[in-house]
């Protein structure tokens, strides 16, 4: 028999099996005692068609899984195995977990989460946090320089300020233009006390290395300790498309007669680039959180010549209390540069990481949400034997370090192996990516940390995502795997 035929003679065996399933008595038919019954055309169909939707959706499991394991497989490369690794206290991939699903729900809530970074004059003038900041708030959302003391004693090249009226500074470290507090410094280590009045300045950044969602701004607050007596504090949107039709420029206004630890906000309607603040009244100004927009904001807290062992000259209550009105995912900190050149004996370094403990134990306490990442010392050069070389105990330094962060529940990043260790600094010298001073990185290395750093956590945040796409099972298998 032909093709044809064969194919004739099933088509025709088909047809009559579905007239068969059309015209057979639903509650079938009586045969010597025996009720026979058909499947009804429908029953066929749709048991054919369940078939074959439960195949697809195996096949796009197996798909995933595949999709996942190779994806698993990169962030285990990227975040335990290079250079530019992380160090997780007991390994624990879900460390940055509660950051990554607030940052995720910011713009739906309204909210804005911050990552503090403190850190020594390696991240002065805005180095490092910018690349940071830009990288988080185009994966979150979010806009604006973030958190600014009331006057900026060392410029950035991402937001311009000033300030002018009745200040002193009161500060945790510094030469002896500032004074101590007895524990009020707040979240910056460093505030401004005024008595009278005080005008601050807020200017886009017209620098070409300030990155676009610095230069608007939509959210304005002021964290202060007030003192007896009113506080009064004024906003004028000075943005020139922002002008009124009568000519007159918005102005937003409050005052806080209540003593104690205090943050007014302001929502412009839409963003600014230009404003003035006017304050009047007697009290210890924190901050001035400027952001644009629910998402994440990055602070930038830079502190010339400290050594990290600075929180605890804060008053606990006080931090604790100012940390809990920011909404804080991330604190970080990165020290040790600054102490290097002094830590020449085992000892000393021992008793050097031990007080760093300290201080995240006390920044933990005072702010218990947030996941904290310590970042140790780059690699640096000084003459040993006549030629540039690495000092000679970093690399001690930085494992010590390693260890001590763990050990006190941080996560660790270290510039040191991802600059790639020992001796790494001549080259970053001659590549133009360090100074001559063989200590800090030029804009352009820095902003390569920067990504370095955003890598990372931006690893940690795509293997989180793939542990909501599938089942602990699965991924513990997956995890398991060689």
């Amino acid at each position: 028999m032909k093709a044809s035929g064969i194919l004739k003679f099933f088509a025709s065996i088909v047809v009559l099996l579905a007239l068969l399933c059309l015209v057979f008595p639903t509650d079938g038919i009586s045969l010597g005692g025996t009720r026979l019954y058909f499947p009804k055309l429908h029953n066929v169909l749709v048991r054919e068609k369940t078939q074959r939707m439960e195949e697809l959706l195996v096949a796009v499991k197996e798909r995933d899984l595949t999709n996942a394991r190779d994806s698993v497989d990169d962030c285990r490369s990227v975040l335990f195995e290079s250079q530019t690794r992380v160090w997780l206290p007991d390994d624990d991939i879900t460390y940055f977990d509660r950051f990554f699903e607030k940052a995720e729900r910011a713009q739906s809530d309204g909210k804005i989460i911050r990552i503090v970074h403190y850190g020594d004059s390696q991240i002065e003038q805005d180095r490092i946090s910018c690349r940071l900041r830009e990288r988080m708030q185009k994966t979150f959302g979010g806009g604006g320089p973030g958190m600014l003391p009331l006057r900026q004693p060392i410029p950035t090249f991402s937001f311009n300020q000033s300030a002018s009226g009745a200040l002193k500074g009161l500060s945790t470290y510094g030469d002896s233009t500032f004074s101590r507090s007895n524990g009020n410094y707040g979240p910056m280590l460093r505030c401004w006390r005024m008595t009278g009045g005080v005008t601050m300045n807020l200017h886009a950044s017209t620098n070409r290395m300030a990155e676009e969602g610095v230069k608007h701004f939509s959210t304005v607050r002021v964290l202060f300790n007030n003192r007896p007596g009113p506080l009064t504090v004024s906003m004028r949107n000075t943005t020139k498309n922002d002008i009124t039709p009568e000519g007159a420029t918005p102005t937003y206004k409050q005052t806080i007669s209540e003593s104690g630890i205090h943050m007014i906000s302001w929502q412009m309607p839409q963003p600014a680039s230009d404003a003035v603040l006017s304050l009047t009244g007697n009290a210890d100004v924190y901050g001035v959180l400027v952001d644009d927009g629910p998402g994440v904001a990055v602070d930038n807290v830079s502190m010339r010549g400290v050594s990290g062992h600075q929180f605890t000259m804060v008053n606990a209550e006080q931090l604790a209390e100012a940390y809990s009105m920011m909404d804080i995912g991330i604190i970080i900190m990165q020290f040790g540069g600054n102490s290097v050149p002094y830590l020449k004996s085992d000892k000393v370094i021992e008793n050097y990481c031990k007080r760093l403990g300290e201080q995240i134990d006390y920044v933990r306490r005072a702010c218990p949400d947030a996941a904290i990442l310590f970042i140790g010392p780059s690699d640096m050069s000084t003459k040993v034997n006549g030629r540039l070389a690495s000092y000679p105990k970093l690399s001690q330094i930085v494992e010590q370090l390693k260890q001590m962060a763990n050990e006190h529940g941080a996560a660790y990043w270290s510039i040191y192996d991802a600059m790639g260790g020992n001796n790494s600094m001549v080259t970053w010298v001659k590549n133009g990516y360090a100074g001559s001073d063989y200590i800090h990185f030029t804009v352009k290395g820095a902003r390569i940390m920067g990504d370095y750093l955003s890598d990372m956590l931006l690893k940690l945040y795509e293997l989180y995502k793939i542990r909501q796409q599938v089942t602990p099972e699965q991924f513990e298998k997956i995890w398991l795997e060689e």
